[in-house]
């Protein structure tokens, strides 16, 4: 008998603070397609949790034929969901890796409701590197940094002076590239070239 092997998705990541305001969201799964329900589903996760005495750390618990990883910081609570037969550790690596980027990412480090909020840009970005449609993208919380960050998976950001065509290039890219010709043309005193 052969067992039917699935790779690991993901239902739903899910930012909300301490009163049950969400700061973001993205479901994957077509149960959750109305804000209301989606509402009612995160008020009650958020209840369920603040029964928990999980602290600082990550925690699990099956709730409504789905299985929740969940961690508290200083005024916010991160979700990650599946199936009830999904992975739980996966789950706990897929929040991990996005709290580990976020306390990258934001400002000092602090990963609390209203660094999130000033940086919410960054926020759904790292959100939409990590999980995409349900599949899992990235769990290395440095690889997503560096990708919200505009920088390749490797750390690597634009080489200076590349001669990648204008078309081929970030926004980021082209203006670095751009400051750097401006850069060699005043220093040589002549124009910089196209």
């Amino acid at each position: 008998m052969c067992a039917m092997v699935t790779e690991p998705a993901v239902e739903s990541v899910i930012i909300i603070d301490h009163h049950g305001e969400r700061i973001a969201a993205r479901y994957y799964s077509d149960q959750f397609q109305t804000l209301h329900s989606q509402q009612q589903f995160e008020k009650s996760l958020l209840n369920k949790a603040l029964k928990s005495t999980a602290g600082g750390e990550s925690d699990i618990m099956m709730f409504d034929g789905h299985i929740a990883v969940f961690r508290g910081g200083k005024d916010i609570f991160m979700f990650v969901t599946g199936e009830q037969d999904e992975n739980e550790i996966i789950l706990v690596e897929v929040l991990n890796a996005l709290y580990n980027a976020y306390a990258s990412i934001l400002p000092g480090g602090h990963v609390d409701r209203h660094s999130m909020l000033e940086k919410l840009d960054l926020v759904l970005l790292a959100l939409d590197e990590l999980v995409d449609g349900g599949v899992i993208l990235e769990i290395e919380s440095s690889a997503i940094v560096n990708r919200v960050s505009m920088k390749g998976a490797d750390g690597a950001g634009p080489a200076a002076g590349s001669n990648v065509p204008l078309q081929s290039q970030t926004p980021k890219e082209a203006l670095l590239s751009l400051r750097d010709q401006m850069k060699r043309a005043f220093n040589s005193g002549g124009a910089f070239s196209s």
